[in-house]
């Protein structure tokens, strides 16, 4: 590399080993030298990294006593490492300016081809991937922080692998893949995950201690793993706390590249909470602490970055894909089509919303086995109708019907409120209500659409899913759903339970019945009207 003396006075410089915490003598005579006022030298070490020191003159000068005018680090400490490569300017006094720029990427590699297509998001009642530490079980993250470390994991695995990702639009919540994300994020955590997220998240690690970390830990190893065409997972610290169950408000990110100018530095970053995104990175300056990290996207946790570090991946075969169901895109029905028997749910009662007439933008029907009429505006979505309970007593929905906001087509979802009127007097309260034409079931990974044709008021249920006949009952006071699946196999059966967790989402386990006797193996499923 050039060294560039751009001060009015000679100095010398010396250079020593990358891991040289005493720097009492340099590696040889032939790595030191003096560089006249404005001179230039050429210096470099056959490691290619390395740490350098100026001085006013020679170090083993008496009178006057030798100077150190850059130190090549704090005492103890491995500094600034620089590389052949680089250019480095002497400008006066204690400042050197350093020049760089080099790209690299991962060939071939990038989120919108190899990442995931779904977003790190679970529905809220996805079952809670923990830990045990000591006596207690420690959540990583929760269901709606979802499994980035198992998605980061597995997306190296799949590329390193030469396998395609499953084409999954929506995160799974049970099956094959599902228990493979899962799997990674715990392996994520094996090793260094935990120990270096609870040490860097620390109030009492200082900042410069992240910033070595980030800087002369991290950086090169994530720079040698680019280098060897291999994505480097690496740890986000995003919450200063020493709360241990605040582990999972930090984040796992995948780099795929870098970018070196000078101390400035870009990582490019695949972030499994923006899937198909090529343009994520991480900025920050090698020479600023307490370190500053800009990144592309608002980070979670508090809201900024604290430092970083390298997992210690290790490889895994991805489960075959004859294993991993397809995934299934079930078009959007229209809920007032005429003869739509939509599922409501209003104030925590499930029910049917039969839309029996279709009159123009006017509709009748029936709701929870009641007369209704209403009518709805395409121009605003906006949807009313009444339910007549009896004299002197109804209630007025309003709603809207739903578009996907990234789309901006309509969903086949409703959702609104409803107030109670009796005689000519409204209530004050409201009450949220929601409904669809049909709830998407995913069952050990299987998926489908669960239709409902009949909903009693004993709670009696009949529809169908799979391409099979489901009856079952609804339990209100329990909010459990409790149906049997029988395929056209007299002798098998299933038998489904689960509880309505929020809206109209439902999670449990079924069960297969073969010959009459219960097996004992359960699979998890759930059920939801979004994805």
């Amino acid at each position: 590399m050039p060294l560039i003396n751009r001060s009015s006075m000679s100095i010398h410089w010396r250079i020593f080993t990358p891991d040289d915490r005493t720097r009492a003598f340099g590696i040889a005579p032939a790595y030191e030298g003096t560089i006249a006022a404005g001179g230039q030298a050429g210096i470099g070490y056959s490691a290619s990294r390395f740490q350098l020191e100026i001085r006013d003159r020679p170090p083993l000068s008496v009178i006057p006593p030798s100077r150190i005018l850059v130190p090549a680090g704090p005492p103890g400490i491995v500094g600034e490492l620089y590389r052949s490569s680089d250019m480095l300017e002497y400008l006066g006094g204690s400042e050197l300016r350093l020049t760089t720029h080099e790209v690299v990427d991962v060939p071939g590699f990038l989120p919108s081809t190899h990442g995931f297509r779904f977003a790190n998001s679970f529905p809220a009642n996805t079952a809670h991937v923990s830990v045990r530490v000591g006596s207690v079980d420690m959540a990583i993250g929760d269901a709606a922080n979802g499994l980035c470390g198992g998605m980061v994991y597995a997306v190296r695995d799949h590329f390193h692998a030469g396998m395609p990702l499953p084409a999954h639009k929506a995160g799974p919540v049970s099956g094959v893949l599902y228990e493979y994300l899962v799997g990674r994020l715990y392996d994520s955590f094996d090793g260094l995950g935990w120990t270096e997220y609870l040490r860097l998240m620390s109030p009492g690690c200082s900042a410069g201690e992240r910033a070595r970390t980030a800087y002369f830990t991290a950086l090169p190893s994530i720079e040698s793993d680019i280098r060897n065409g291999a994505p480097s997972p690496i740890g986000l610290v995003q919450v200063n706390t020493d709360d241990p169950f605040k582990v999972g408000n930090n984040h796992q990110v995948l780099v795929y590249g870098f970018e070196r100018n000078g101390r400035r530095v870009r990582l490019r970053i695949y972030d499994p909470n923006h899937p198909d995104r090529d343009d994520i990175t991480l900025d920050f300056d090698t020479s600023v602490t307490p370190p500053v990290f800009s990144y592309t996207v608002p980070p979670g946790g508090d809201g900024r970055i604290y430092s970083f570090f390298c997992h210690r991946y290790q490889q895994r075969q991805p489960p075959p894909a004859d294993q991993i169901p397809p995934w299934i895109d079930f078009p959007f029905p229209n809920p007032l089509a005429e003869g739509a028997n939509d599922i409501i749910v209003a104030n925590g009662w499930l029910g049917l919303l039969r839309i029996e007439r279709v009159f123009g933008n006017r509709f009748n029907g029936t709701i929870y086995g009641q007369r209704m009429e209403g009518e709805w505006n395409p121009a605003t979505r906006a949807i009313r109708f009444t339910r007549f309970l009896g004299p002197g007593y109804e209630q007025l929905y309003t709603g809207v019907l739903e578009l996907d906001p990234e789309t901006r087509n309509l969903t086949g979802r409703l959702s609104g409120s409803f107030q109670e009127i009796h005689g000519d007097v409204t209530g004050q309260a409201s009450y949220d209500w929601r409904a669809a034409p049909r709830l998407l079931v995913d069952g050990n990974g299987w998926q489908t659409e669960l239709r409902l044709h009949r909903l009693d008021g004993d709670g009696s249920v009949a529809g169908e899913m799979y391409g099979d006949a489901v009856d079952g009952r609804w339990d209100h006071a329990a909010q459990r759903l409790h149906l049997t699946r029988r395929s056209a196999d007299a002798n098998y059966a299933q038998e489904w339970t689960g509880r309505r967790t929020d809206g109209l989402t439902f999670a449990g386990d079924f069960q297969e019945i073969v010959r009459g006797v219960r097996q004992a193996r359960q699979y998890r499923w759930m059920a939801f009207d979004r994805r």
